[in-house]
């Protein structure tokens, strides 16, 4: 049986124009699909990020300055590139509400809340970096360490025992709402909690077998 197709070409000759190569044709974009992209911004993939934490400024796009045809650079100029906008850090966030954001990723210390005995009308700094020796208090560790995150200052109007958040990811911080429930689910189900906690169990197997066999 004889084949009337063409050999197939694994790359394009590089002596022939590409505009004057008949084998040379790139898949165009379907007009129909392409008109319902919506275009997203250069700027990040969190653009809003700065609606939701108040310690962000709004992204924008660093350009130089136009420089004229003529112009020659030389080694003792000062740069004049637009400089990026800064936010200083406070020393601490007040009680926002059920809007928390952490600003930089925390280290979760525990995976269930703290039940602690607050006074009414006693100013207490939560630990929002989970770095801190006195959990779920904060002793200024946050300073000696690369993080955005602040202790989050706040009080109670009535003495008891109130839950406060221990992974650092609740909403409504420095108070418990539960999304610890939510941290444990995800550290076994993802493929880091998965080898994480797998090593954990390994290392006691290893650990109870070397106990029962030490003198055989």
């Amino acid at each position: 049986m004889s084949n009337n197709y063409p050999p197939l070409r694994t790359q394009i000759d590089p002596y022939i124009p590409i505009d004057q190569d008949p084998d040379f044709k790139p898949k165009q974009a379907d007009p129909e699909k392409i008109k319902h992209y919506k275009s997203i911004d250069p700027t990040g993939c969190e653009t809003h990020v700065h609606l939701r934490d108040k310690m962000m400024p709004e992204p924008k796009l660093l350009r130089p300055p136009q420089r004229d045809a003529n112009y020659q650079p030389h080694s003792e100029e000062i740069s004049d590139f637009p400089q990026t906008e800064m936010v200083p850090l406070p020393e601490s966030f007040s009680y926002q509400e059920g809007s928390y954001r952490p600003p930089s990723v925390p280290l979760a210390a525990g995976y269930y809340p703290v039940s602690v005995y607050l006074y009414r009308g006693k100013k207490y700094d939560w630990c929002s970096c989970g770095h801190s020796w006195n959990n779920p208090f904060c002793n200024g560790q946050c300073k000696w360490i690369v993080t955005r995150c602040r202790p989050v200052s706040f009080n109670v109007s009535e003495s008891g025992y109130f839950k406060l958040c221990n992974c650092k990811q609740s909403a409504n911080a420095p108070f418990c709402n539960g999304t610890c429930r939510l941290v444990v689910k995800w550290a076994f189900k993802s493929h880091k909690g998965f080898f994480h906690w797998t090593g954990y169990g390994l290392f006691f197997v290893v650990l109870a077998y070397w106990g029962v066999n030490w003198y055989n």
